[in-house]
């Protein structure tokens, strides 16, 4: 259900929905926890079922993006191959994600070049809404 809600798997099918959710691992957190660090090696990608995370840099600690919207992903530097998160991301209220690992969702869109261009598509588009919220944030 909570793939549904998240605009990175819109218009996928329901078996792809369940391959991808069948290893996601639900995790629970509390206010001031951490889910991840800068730099720390960027193996997972997860989607907010509730609660508020906000992500900043370590170098300023200054906020740079706050989700609160049930199905949002963060932690998309798995999702790009990039070595580490750029960013820590720091939970503001009682959390919970479904935290799941890039190799597994690599492997099954290996499988479906028309799955895996709908995904990145969607992938793009998000990065490209987040960006320009910076730019306004910047403004």
């Amino acid at each position: 259900m909570y793939l549904k809600q998240a605009d990175l798997f819109w218009g996928m099918s329901q078996n792809v929905i369940q391959s991808i959710t069948a290893k996601a691992v639900k995790q629970e957190y509390q206010p001031g926890d951490i889910i991840f660090k800068a730099d720390d090696p960027a193996d997972h990608f997860y989607v907010l079922i509730k609660g508020r995370i906000r992500l900043e840099l370590n170098a300023s600690g200054r906020n740079v993006y706050t989700g609160d919207t049930v199905g949002e992903i963060f932690g998309w530097s798995a999702l790009i191959n990039r070595a580490g998160y750029s960013a820590t991301v720091i939970c503001e209220q009682p959390t919970m994600v479904l935290r799941f690992y890039k190799a597994h969702l690599h492997r099954l869109l290996a499988q479906d070049a028309e799955t895996a261009a709908l995904f990145y598509r969607q992938l793009a588009g998000i990065l490209g809404n987040r960006l320009l919220r910076a730019y306004h944030l910047l403004q």
